[in-house]
């Protein structure tokens, strides 16, 4: 009761009101945003000669009007946030992760080893 109490006297005395939040959307929730660089996946430009796609910056293509505009209107929810983000993390920091992982790997079997002798 009392946290119900507390809920009801922050919100009754806030003066952020969920109503006056932005609800623009966010081009890391959508699921064409590419985390590590900062591009959109929606709008990719593939060279005939070469077979590279390059992708705009997101920034980019919310700002014109023709392509995704401020409205943001080819966003798409991105379901999948649990599994995107952390795979950008990894693929961006794996020069430092690895040497890391493997070094405690090491400490792991040098304490087993000692422990069970």
């Amino acid at each position: 009761m009392k946290v119900l109490n507390l809920y009801l006297l922050t919100t009754f005395f806030s003066k952020v009101r969920p109503t006056l939040l932005s609800t623009k959307k966010i081009c890391r929730d959508c699921k064409y945003f590419i985390g590590n660089t900062m591009e959109c996946g929606k709008f990719g430009d593939t060279n005939l000669v070469t077979g590279k796609v390059t992708y705009p910056y997101a920034r980019t293509l919310r700002e014109d009007v023709k392509k995704c505009g401020e409205d943001a209107i080819h966003f798409e929810e991105n379901h999948f946030k649990f599994f995107t983000v952390p795979y950008y993390f990894f693929k961006d920091s794996w020069i430092l992760i690895a040497p890391c992982g493997l070094l405690g790997f090491y400490i792991f079997i040098l304490f087993k080893t000692l422990h069970h002798e």
